[in-house]
Parts: structure tokens; C-alpha cells; sequence
């Protein structure tokens, strides 16, 4: 990776939508498969379904009792999955908004995170117990296996061929042994650990996603950087991406598995060649803390949210209309892993 990081800032670039109802935090933002449409969760206990051209919110809001921490939107866009801090998940209706079903959270920890598995027969949760939760979708969220951790689990992410799930947990007043700042990766099948500790941020780590190919992790950290290591080895591949100068919040995967858009407390969105960290283009200036970032299906933009309570969706600095018969290709396939799921702020 280069030494040399993209700080100067294109202050010409504007969002070309910017979507305002919420009334705290936007927390999670999630792109429906066809892009038109954007699924967003926020601090006000609400989720929304907005028109991505329009910037106008659909129907009416959908509502939890606490704060969500997260959300996930089924391969046929047809349903969404919220996790709340104390009130467990809840399944909806993404035409109607209408509740279909509701699992009670079964820890005594708060929920902090949860992610859906490729083929959307699996969902699993993360708590400040340090639980583990993996339930059957189709089974009225029967549990298939509940892991103890014995730290806060911050993030979860599924492989891409859904047989392993990466959890990034953080446990600053713990026994090295377990580590502190730490990756495990666990068999989804038979629950058990198969990788880990992964151990190598200085601070908390705050999302973990896979790569497209299944071989890399990436870590996002509080420690302003980002990381990549083998997922086979549990190796570090290369130096920390280096650019960002706060905390490192959240971050997508472009639907070719190129690039990489990071969201900041420096109140930035950076764009990163996926494959070897270095940077790409002038990173997005916001007006205030930034949590979420998402590509949308087509590659051709990228929505964010954070402590404004707005949700801005930007093009991307390297678009030209000849990347669009390239990207369709892999929306089809890949539109599950676009979303990452992000952690409520403290």
C-alpha cells in the first residue's frame, strides 16, 4: 500500500439527494435490490423507506419501542429485518410497513448488531453480553445457536457462501488471552470457532466485513484505520489504511468487490482500492459526524447518514456510464452483501 493518503478535500462535491425526516442518528442504511429505493434506521426509534431520485419518504415510518441498532433487507427486497437494543428483532412488510413477526431478545445484554445470511435463511445478532445469537428466518426465529463470547460483539458479518460468520468483539478490561480488540470467525453450521483471535487494532474495533471472494476480512477501528487480513490465516495483509483522522464508523463493499467507501467521525466518507488500500479520489466532506455508508446496487452511488439526521446520496468521484453494463452483471448476486451493519453510538 502507498504511504501517501488522499486529506485534501473536494469541497465543490454535493450530495445529489439528501433525505431529511429523521429526528436523531441515522444508524443503518440499506439499498432495496432495484436501487430505487433506500431503507434507512435512526436513533428515533424509527425505519424509513425513501424514494432514492425524489428524496421523499414512503409511507408511513415503521416503529420500535427502543433504539435499533441495525437492519437488513431480504434478496427480494420484499422484507426487512431490524434489530432494537432491548426489544429483540422485529420482521416487515417493506410494501405495507406492516410488523410480520417479532423475536424477543433471550440475553441480558442490550442488542448491538445484527446481519443476515446470503441466502436469507439465517439472521444473527451481537450483544453487550457478549452473546451471540443465530436464528432460522424461516422458522419464526428459532434459535440455531446462541455462542458466548465473553465480550461486547460490536459487528457481524456472514461469508459469502453464508458457512462462516466473522464477529469483531471488544473487551478493553478483559484477559489478553481472549483479546482485547479481537476478530473470531465461527462455523455457522456447528457453532464453533474455527479462527481466532484475530488481534491487531489498538482501539475498538467497530465493523468487520468479508470480501467478495471469501479470502479477506475487513476491519474498521477507533483507532483511525482500516485493516486487512487473511481470512484462511487470520495473517495481516499489508500496512493499516491510513487517512481518516477519527474514528473509523463503518464501510461497503463497491457491487464488483473494487472499492471500498469508508464512513468517519471526521465527518468524511474515503474511497479505497479494495485490493491494495490505497486511495481513491477526494474524500466526501459532511457537515457533521458521518455513521453509515452504503453503495447503491449499480455501483454508481453511495448513501450516507449520521449525527445531522439526514441521509445524502452522492455519485461516486469515478463514474462514467461504461462501468453500468460491467456492474449489472454482479447486482444480481452480490446486492446481499452491500449493506453493512452498523452499531448504535454510545
Amino acid at each position: 500500500m502507498s504511504n501517501t493518503s488522499t486529506n485534501s478535500i473536494d469541497l465543490t462535491a454535493k450530495p445529489l439527494v439528501t433525505m431529511s425526516g429523521h429526528e436523531g442518528t441515522v444508524l443503518g442504511i440499506a439499498y432495496l435490490p432495484e436501487g430505487k429505493k433506500v431503507v434507512t434506521c435512526s436513533r428515533d426509534r424509527t425505519i424509513r423507506v425513501w424514494d432514492a431520485e425524489s428524496g421523499e419518504q414512503e409511507g408511513t415510518s415503521m416503529e420500535h419501542e427502543g433504539r435499533i441498532r441495525g437492519i437488513a433487507v431480504t434478496k427480494d427486497g420484499k422484507k426487512v429485518l431490524s434489530g432494537c437494543r432491548k426489544n429483540g428483532m422485529k420482521v416487515w412488510d417493506v410494501e405495507t410497513h406492516e410488523l410480520i413477526e417479532e423475536w424477543e431478545n433471550h440475553t441480558g445484554g442490550d442488542m448491538w448488531c445484527i446481519a443476515m445470511s446470503p441466502d436469507d435463511q439465517l439472521a444473527a445478532s451481537g450483544d453487550t453480553s457478549g452473546e451471540i445469537v443465530i436464528r432460522e428466518m424461516n422458522e419464526g426465529g428459532q434459535i440455531k445457536h446462541s455462542i458466548g463470547t465473553g465480550m461486547t460483539v460490536y459487528s457481524l458479518c456472514f461469508s459469502p457462501n453464508g458457512e462462516k460468520l466473522a464477529c469483531a468483539v471488544n473487551n478493553p478490561a478483559g484477559e489478553v488471552d481472549l483479546g482485547i480488540y479481537a476478530i473470531h470467525v465461527y462455523d455457522v453450521e456447528s457453532g464453533e470457532l474455527i479462527l481466532g483471535p484475530i488481534i491487531g487494532h489498538e482501539y475498538t474495533i467497530n465493523c468487520v466485513l468479508w470480501s467478495f471472494d471469501g479470502t479477506r476480512l475487513f476491519l474498521a477501528s477507533d483507532d483511525d484505520t482500516i485493516r486487512c487480513w487473511n481470512s484462511g490465516t487470520g495473517e495481516s495483509i499489508g500496512e493499516p489504511w491510513k487517512g481518516h483522522t477519527d474514528s473509523v464508523t463503518s464501510f461497503s463493499l463497491s457491487p464488483d468487490g473494487t472499492k471500498l467507501a469508508s464512513a468517519s467521525y471526521d465527518t468524511t466518507v474515503r474511497f479505497w482500492d479494495a485490493r491494495s488500500g490505497d486511495p481513491i479520489g477526494h474524500p466526501l466532506q459532511h457537515d457533521n459526524l458521518v455513521y453509515a455508508v452504503t453503495f447503491s446496487p449499480s455501483g454508481e452511488f453511495v448513501t450516507s447518514g449520521g449525527f445531522n439526521d439526514k441521509v445524502s446520496i452522492w455519485r461516486v468521484p469515478w463514474w462514467d456510464d461504461s462501468h453500468k453494463e460491467v456492474i449489472t452483471r454482479f447486482t444480481h448476486f452480490l446486492t446481499p452483501f452491500l449493506t453493512v451493519f452498523i452499531t448504535a453510538a454510545t
